[in-house]
Formats: C-alpha cells, structure tokens, sequence
C-alpha cells in the first residue's frame, strides 16, 4: 500500500515538473509573444487595422475542443522546451516517420524527440523512486518495467497512428480509384478527377489527393506532386497507382482505361485481405479463449460439483 501511495505521489510530482516546464518554456518566449502584443496595443492610432484583425483572430483562440485549446499547446510547449536539445542527426528520420504519420497535431521532428526525451526523464524518476524502496527484486523489476513503458510510450504510439493511416488510406483506396475511374470515363481531366474526389471523400486518401492538388497549384509539376504522394504515404499500392499514372502519361495511354484496370485490381487484392484477416481469426481468438473462456467455463461447469467429490475423496 505505501509503495502505490509513493508511486502516486512521484507521478503528482512529476505531473507538476511538467507544468513548470511548460511555465518556463512560456517565460522563454515571453519576449517575441510581448512584440507581437506591442503591435496591436503600442499605438491606438497607428495599430488600428491590427487591432481589428487581433479581435477577428480571438475567437478562433477560444474555439475548439479542450483538448485542442490546453493539451495540444502543452504538448507543444513540452516538445519546444526539450527539442532544443534534440541532436541534428536524430531529425530527418523522424521527421519522416511524421510525415508517413500524417504530423499528428502539428508535430514537428524537434517537439515529438522532446517529448519523448521529456517522457524518459519521468520514467527515469519513477524508477529512481521505486528502486529506492529497497532492491527487493519486485522493486527493481517495477523499476525496470516503468522506465521501458515511459521511453517506449511516444515511439508506439507514433507507429500506431502510423498503421491507422496507411489502414485507412488502403480501405479507401479502391472506392477512390472506383470514383476517379467514373470521372475520366465522363470526360473530366485526371486533374480534375483528383479535386471531384479531395471534394468528396472526407478520407485520408480524400485528404492526400487534396494536397496533391494543392501541390500542383502551387507550382509542381504532376510527377513531382505523385511522387511526394508516395514518399509520404510509403504504401505499396499508391506506390504502384503513381508508378502506373506516370507510365501511362508518358506513354500516351488512355487514362480512364488504366484507373479503370487498376480499381478492378484494387477491389481483388481488398477481398484477398479480407480472406486473409478472417484466416487469421481463429489463431487470434485461442489465446483469449484459452486465458479467459476457457477456466471461466470450467469453474461454471465443474464448481457445483467440487463439494460432492470432496465429500466422496474423504469418505475413501
């Protein structure tokens, strides 16, 4: 009992570490936050159109969930305060590990690797105060288990949003290609298929074709925007949709026929995934079974009648 009062205490400690960090990391930037508030508020004459543009701003500040109004700026302050320590060579792969994740909110490589530094800085202070109850072997196992989970937690909880993503974008893929098919068929532009589609998808493959939309308006040109549609995402099957996109441009093909061909193949590989998945079903339901179910079960069947062989066994 006192060891998970001491250990409820250390995470209220830590809890309150992390709120003075995020206090401190707001002091910092204290100095930038008062310049950008001396342009609204230095002169009432001079400042008049910023000041109406701060008051059209402020609501936009108080709207939104909780959430996004307390924990993601804490989030942010935390990964800013710790990333100034973040290593140059420790960024670019996690920077692309973000990209594949969607920038989960807002994220940059720098605040995520402080996080997870700011993380293993508590995990490291929990086992420091468990193991100082005494090197009991449960203490150093507690310890050990406690430092792994806060180092480990930010890393797993990336690649989970990682798979989501690439989950989502593979489920909706062939409905995609389905409707971009429907659309060169009725005459429109691969271009413009793509924007019907961002418009009317509210999907993560909607959402990538939208931006790849928004890439080419901004001056790309087609290939380089597929291109950084595949780097992003790192799918096999967008890989192959743009590779074959890129081929048919090149060779002068037909359009409409090729997204025609390839949401046929998209449609056979999502039934054999589906196959597979309920294949695997059964593997994956016996160790729930045999760990839960399955003594459950007995202790209804055999329960009832333990009295009366107990009785039979001492009449022996």
């Amino acid at each position: 009992m006192q060891l998970f009062m001491q250990i409820s205490i250390s995470i209220a400690l830590g809890i309150a570490g992390l709120i003075v960090l995020i206090l401190g990391a707001r002091w910092l930037n204290s100095s930038s936050l008062s310049k950008r508030l001396d342009q609204y508020v230095a002169s009432p004459l001079e400042n008049s159109v910023n000041k109406a543009n701060a008051v059209r701003i402020q609501p936009r500040l108080i709207t939104g969930s909780f959430f996004n109004r307390t924990i993601t700026p804490a989030i942010h302050a935390i990964g800013g305060f710790f990333g100034r320590l973040t290593p140059g060579g420790a960024i670019e792969g996690l920077a692309q590990k973000l990209l594949v994740a969607g920038n989960p909110l807002g994220l940059g490589a720098r605040e995520f690797y402080g996080i997870t530094m700011a993380s293993t800085f508590l995990g490291v202070y929990l086992a420091f105060v468990i193991i100082r109850r005494g090197t009991m072997t449960l203490n150093v196992a507690l310890s050990i288990l406690v430092l792994i989970l806060f180092y480990a937690f930010p890393k797993v909880w990336l690649q989970n949003r990682i798979n989501q993503r690439q989950k989502g974008v593979r489920r909706g893929l062939p409905d995609a290609m389905d409707m971009l098919s429907v659309c060169a068929t009725a005459g429109l532009g691969f271009d413009q298929s793509l924007q019907r589609v961002s418009e009317y998808w509210n999907t993560p493959i909607g959402h990538e074709f939208g931006r790849v939309i928004n890439e080419m308006e901004m001056g790309l040109t087609r290939r380089d925007a597929l291109r950084n549609l595949s780097d992003r995402l790192q799918i096999r099957e967008i890989s192959s949709f743009v590779a074959l996109i890129l081929q048919t441009e090149q060779l002068g093909m037909s359009i409409s026929d090729t997204l025609h061909a390839q949401a046929e193949q998209m449609r056979v590989e999502r039934r054999f995934r589906a196959q597979e998945q309920a294949q695997k079903a059964p593997i994956k339901m016996l160790i729930p079974m045999a760990l839960l179910i399955f003594p459950a079960l007995l202790a209804v069947i055999l329960g009832p009648s333990l009295p009366i062989l107990r009785e039979i066994f001492n009449s022996l």
